[in-house]
C-alpha cells in the first residue's frame, strides 16, 4: 500500500481500497450496480482534478463490483488506446478483465467449463449463431465442438485480442469438422462490439451479476481529432446503455475536470460533434453522440476529504508504514496530519501530493530518528507535451524536498 501511493498508481486488485470520505461516491455505485444487474445497461461518471484520487476511487468501485460477483475490466484510454476505436480498446480491457475471486487477470474461465453438448453449450451457440457475427459464431463452434485441441489457443486469443484471420479460422474449421465454413467479410473495427456482447452474454450465462468496465483519464477524448472525438462520444453514448447490444454492462468513466472546459466548451463539441456525424450521415452516431456527451456532462464530482476523513488516512498511512518497515513512529495520525497541514496548508492542495508528503516525512523520520525540515517548492505551469501522457503530471506537481 505504502509504494502504491507513494508513486501514486492504484492498489493492487488484491488490496482493499482506502475508503475514507467516499461514502456519496459508494452509494452512487451501488445504486448503478444494482440498475445494472438487475434494470439493463448504464454509464457511471466521476470527475476530479489531477491527483485528486480518480484512479483509486475506480479502484473502490472495482472492490464493490468484485463483491457482487460481477466481472470487472479496466482500461487506461491513451494515443494507443483511443476510445473511437473499440476495436483497439476491446483487447486492452481484456487483458485486465478479472473474474470474482481472481487475483490474476483472463476470461478463459468463462468458457473452460461449457462441455460439447451440455444445455449451456447449446445456449452459447443459438446465441452466437443468431446474434453475433458468423466469424465469431464459427469461433464458439470450433471451441466448443471441435475436436482439435492443437487450436484452442489460438480461438481463445481470438477472444480476447480479435487477431484470428478468416484463413485460418477456416482451416480450424475443415479440420475439425471436415466442411467449409461460410463466413461473410469481417472488420474488426465495424464488428468489435460483437465481442463486447458476447463477453457480456458470458458472463450472465456463467451466474455473474453483469461486468463492470472502468474507463481511467477518459479527458484523453480531447487528444483525438474532430471527428475521432465525435466517434468517441457516441461510443460513450452506446456504453450508456444499450448501444452495444449488451444488457447487464456498467460502463464507469474517469475524467479529469478541465476536460469540461478545455475540451467541451472551448472546442465546441457540443454541437460541432453531433454535426460531424450528421453531415456524414451516420444518424444512429449522431444520437450516440449527444447522449454520450450528456452521460459526460452528468459526471458526479469526488467529495474534498473532511478533517475527519484525513484523520482516517494517515492512521491508515502511519499503520501501513510501520507494518512496511518494521519500526514504531513517534507520531500519531493526528501528530502526522498537523505536520502535512503546515507544509500544505491551502485548501486546494491535491490529495496525491498531501498523500505523497505525509509518505516522505515518515521515510525521514524512519531513517533519521527524527522530525525532518521539509520545504515545498512550485515548479509552475510546465506545458502539456501532446507527446507526452504523464505531462499532464508535471504540470500538477507540488512535491516534498
Amino acid at each position: 500500500m505504502i509504494e502504491h501511493l507513494r508513486s501514486g498508481v492504484p492498489l493492487p486488485v488484491s488490496a482493499a481500497p482506502l475508503q475514507a470520505g467516499r461514502g456519496r461516491l459508494a452509494e452512487r455505485a451501488e445504486a448503478a450496480l444494482d440498475a445494472t444487474e438487475q434494470r439493463g445497461s448504464r454509464a457511471l461518471v466521476v470527475q476530479a482534478n489531477y491527483g485528486d484520487g480518480k484512479t483509486h476511487a475506480m479502484r473502490l468501485i472495482w472492490h464493490l463490483a468484485a463483491k457482487r460477483r460481477f466481472l470487472v475490466s479496466e482500461v487506461t484510454l491513451t494515443r494507443e488506446t483511443p476510445l473511437d476505436r473499440l476495436d483497439r480498446v476491446y483487447p486492452k480491457l481484456i487483458a485486465e478483465t478479472y473474474l470474482p475471486g481472481a487475483s490474476q487477470p483472463g476470461i478463459e474461465r468463462l468458457v473452460a467449463d461449457i462441455a460439447a453438448g451440455s444445455e449451456m453449450a447449446r445456449r452459447l451457440l443459438r446465441f452466437a449463431e443468431d446474434e453475433l457475427h458468423p466469424k465469431l459464431y464459427g469461433v464458439i463452434k470450433n471451441l466448443i465442438d471441435g475436436s482439435s485441441t492443437e487450436a484452442t489457443e489460438a480461438l481463445l486469443q481470438d477472444l480476447a485480442r480479435i487477431d484470428l484471420s478468416l484463413p485460418d479460422l477456416k482451416r480450424i474449421h475443415r479440420a475439425n469438422f471436415r466442411e467449409p465454413l461460410k463466413v461473410a467479410r469481417f472488420s474488426a473495427q465495424r464488428e468489435a462490439r460483437d465481442y463486447f456482447r458476447l463477453i457480456d452474454f458470458l458472463a450472465r450465462m456463467q451466474g455473474m451479476a453483469g461486468w463492470v468496465i472502468l474507463f481511467d483519464e477518459a479527458e484523453l477524448i480531447g487528444r483525438l481529432g474532430r471527428g475521432g472525438r465525435a466517434k468517441a462520444y457516441a461510443n460513450v453514448g452506446r456504453m450508456a446503455g444499450d448501444g452495444l447490444g449488451c444488457r447487464h454492462v456498467l460502463s464507469v468513466f474517469a475524467v479529469a475536470s478541465n476536460f469540461y472546459a478545455a475540451v467541451l466548451e472551448r472546442r465546441h463539441d457540443l454541437q460541432a460533434a453531433p454535426a460531424w456525424l450528421q453531415q456524414r450521415g451516420d444518424a444512429e452516431g449522431e444520437e450516440r453522440c449527444r447522449i454520450g456527451i450528456t452521460t459526460l456532462q452528468e459526471a458526479m464530482s469526488l467529495d474534498p476529504l473532511s478533517p475527519a476523513d484525513w484523520l482516517e488516512v494517515m492512521q491508515a498511512v502511519v499503520g501501513n508504514h510501520q507494518a512496511a518497515y518494521g519500526w514504531r513512529a513517534d507520531l500519531d495520525a493526528a501528530g502526522l496530519w498537523r505536520q502535512v497541514q503546515h507544509l500544505a496548508p491551502a485548501t486546494d492542495t491535491r490529495l496525491r501530493t498531501r498523500l505523497r508528503l505525509a509518505i516522505q516525512w515518515l521515510d525521514l523520520l524512519w531513517q533519521y530518528g527524527e522530525a525532518p525540515h521539509v520545504q515545498l517548492h512550485d515548479v509552475g505551469e510546465v506545458p502539456l507535451d501532446e507527446d507526452d501522457e504523464g505531462g499532464r503530471e508535471a504540470a500538477a506537481a507540488r512535491e516534498p524536498e
